[in-house]
């Protein structure tokens, strides 16, 4: 346990960091994110590398369907990144809705 002083101390820091960025408190107030988004995010991260590659290995080997998949992948990665940064954004105070 901290003494009064040193208590009394980070309360000011606390609250003069409150009054000075509240983006940045409301920010560390959330914490980390849970495992399971975080799990999610690395999917998707292997699932684009793993387009990206079967992209190349078909122009390079010749591998038309392998082109093809990789190819058709791209885009609804794309759809699903797009998806996760709408829903991370909020709406900024000169937009409505």
């Amino acid at each position: 346990m901290l003494p009064y002083r040193e208590r009394s101390a980070l309360r000011k820091i606390e609250e003069e960091l409150a009054a000075s960025d509240p983006a940045f408190v409301a920010a560390l107030s959330q914490g980390v994110p849970p495992s399971r988004s975080r799990l999610w995010l690395i999917t998707l991260v292997l699932a684009d590398v793993t387009a990206v590659l079967m992209v190349v290995f078909g122009l390079l080997t010749g591998g038309s369907g392998l082109f093809l998949w990789g190819f058709a992948a791209l885009p609804a990665l794309a759809w699903v990144h797009h998806g996760l940064h709408q829903g991370k954004r909020e709406p900024e105070a000169g937009e409505a809705g």
